[in-house]
């Protein structure tokens, strides 16, 4: 039986919550298509060392830690894994980038320069990389790859093998069919936390990661994990007995997107069947105690699959970190999109305190149609809050200029893959200096390629060396990642990537990005500073890509 308070507030959730269901909706996953059918195998222990199928990327803060995400799609083997890389490592063995001799190191050293009539043994016409004086070998040793090599992975060099010394870390295991990972550094001290939806046990994942700075190999990831690496029940939630939401409800089936406020104190994950979503609350100064299921909201449209958090106001954090009544009233909130129905819901989080009967809930608010189009399939939203941020910048804690900088409008960039398209909008504009609603006004399109999957803000190096925004979207299908420019309204790059190309996480202070390539089980590597030759392209690859079984090419 319900207690009275946990009554009265699923009246007034029902009560504010105005999503209804919408289009219905009839499409496959689509990544599986590739795929046969496979029997899963309930006793081969998955080899820790390897990229398989990987679905998930994110960097740390300072970007010298890269984890990876393996789902075992295939269900080759009986769990998938997680992964942490030295990047600062990776990054050393990248190729240098040169104009001329003097860029490179010594007489050991030159700038391959070599014209297209003049190709060495390695059959290039001038990388621009700083390559070995006696050799000119621009791939290090890795071998220069075929043309039918490079159909499977982009790029002049073979792979690096990512179990090379020093290069993987530490690994665990968890369940399969992990589908994204998000990553929130810890508030109250170093490292930070994993957080993971996976299907194959309808649960979310977290994992404790250290800094790296004290840690030693094998000690970056901690998830209670035993001496065969795998995580235990109590960094699995959702499927124990005793975990549900105060109000008695279970953990609904199809974890799929996942989204996570700032300060990682909220995560919403979607269930792609069940035209739900869920929210976990996690309580940094609980330690390792881990996030918690705290409620389930119904009745929204159905297949939801995309979930972006809304960056708060700076005055609006100021408020809720003052420790007494809420001045400002403003909710957190986080954007829901959904398959074949063109509309994204808006749905605000009430904490303990916010809540009426101390327990934590969301509420959908509105509903706002995506009039660019008349069907739509969202799964990657880029939220671009950079403008309002530097505002708030300049105002050095002013309550006056951050209740301005409050009004200014995020831009909004979504994947969408029916038709493909960059969707592009920012929340509308407010009156009388009022912090924003957060609801999205969608009116624009770039037609891209087939596909999208993911979207990502991030920035390259132009050709003066100065960072600029860019919004990078993962397709799919044909293999590329559209780089998109918003002050320009123009794709500037399309990258070549390999099959597969689904999670992407960018590195702005080293102008590179990361890309998980799902068929064939390998992480590229793009070069963003435009002053080099090779901008715009695959680098290195990170594992040897493998095709998934059944394949033929």
């Amino acid at each position: 039986m319900l207690r009275e308070g946990q009554t009265k507030r699923l009246v007034q959730t029902a009560r504010r919550s105005a999503a209804k269901s919408l289009l219905p909706w009839s499409c496959c996953l689509g990544l599986l298509g590739f795929l046969g059918c496979f029997k899963p195998d309930d006793g081969r222990e998955p080899p820790l060392d390897r990229i398989y199928f990987p679905t998930g990327l994110a960097l740390s803060p300072d970007g010298d830690r890269l984890y990876v995400a393996n789902s075992d799609w295939d269900l080759q083997f009986n769990a998938g894994s997680v992964q942490v890389y030295d990047a600062a490592q990776l990054r050393s063995l990248l190729p240098r980038s040169c104009k001329t001799d003097g860029d490179c190191s010594g007489e050991n050293e030159r700038c391959d320069t070599t014209p297209a009539s003049d190709a060495t043994e390695f059959g290039t016409s001038g990388t621009y990389w700083c390559v070995d004086a006696a050799s000119g070998d621009p791939c290090r040793g890795l071998g220069v790859q075929s043309p039918g090599e490079r159909l499977i992975q982009p790029g002049l060099c073979g792979s690096l093998d990512n179990r090379a010394s020093g290069l993987l870390l530490d690994s665990v295991s968890i369940s399969s069919f992990a589908t994204d990972m998000i990553y929130r550094p810890n508030p109250l001290g170093e490292g930070g936390r994993l957080f993971l939806p996976t299907r194959s046990d309808a649960t979310l994942h977290w994992i404790d990661v250290s800094s790296g700075t004290s840690s030693g190999p094998g000690r970056e990831l901690e998830c209670g994990q035993n001496n065969g690496r795998q995580c235990d029940a109590n960094h699995r939630r959702g499927d124990g007995s005793n975990e549900r939401a105060p109000d008695g409800d279970n953990l609904p089936v199809e974890p799929y997107g996942i989204g996570a406020s700032d300060d990682g104190t909220a995560i919403v994950v979607s269930h792609q069947t069940e035209g739900e979503i869920s929210l976990f609350t996690n309580d940094w100064e609980r330690g390792d105690a881990g996030p918690d299921l705290a409620f389930i909201l119904r009745e929204l449209a159905p297949r939801p699959v995309s979930v972006a958090s809304i960056p708060v106001p700076a005055i609006a954090q100021l408020d809720r970190q003052a420790g007494g009544p809420r001045v400002l009233g403003y909710q957190p909130g986080f954007w829901v999109t959904s398959r074949a129905t063109p509309f994204v819901q808006l749905v605000r989080y009430f904490d303990a305190v916010d809540s009426p009967d101390g327990y934590p809930f969301l509420s959908g608010a509105f509903v706002d149609r995506l009039s660019t189009s008349a069907t739509s399939d969202v799964r990657g939203m880029a939220v671009d809050a950079s403008r309002r941020t530097a505002c708030e910048t300049e105002c050095a804690g002013e309550l006056e200029c951050l209740q301005s900088c409050a009004g200014i409008t995020l831009e909004v960039y979504l994947a969408n893959r029916t038709p493909g398209s960059i969707l592009i909008g920012n929340t509308t504009s407010v009156r009388r200096g009022e912090l924003s609603n957060d609801r999205l006004q969608v009116s624009n399109l770039m037609p891209i390629e087939d596909g999208p999957s993911r979207a990502v803000m991030g920035s390259i190096l132009d050709e003066q060396g100065l960072p600029q925004r860019r919004v990078f979207v993962t397709s799919f299908d044909p293999s590329v990642v559209t780089i998109y420019d918003p002050d320009a309204h123009a794709i500037t790059a399309r990258v070549h990537a390999g099959r597969g190309p689904t999670a992407l996480v960018v590195d702005d202070a080293h102008a590179i990005a990361y890309v998980a390539h799902f068929t064939d089980s390998y992480v590229g590597v793009i070069d963003l500073d435009a002053r080099h030759a090779a901008f715009g392209t695959l680098i290195l690859a990170l594992g040897k890509p493998t095709p998934p079984r059944g394949d033929d090419n």
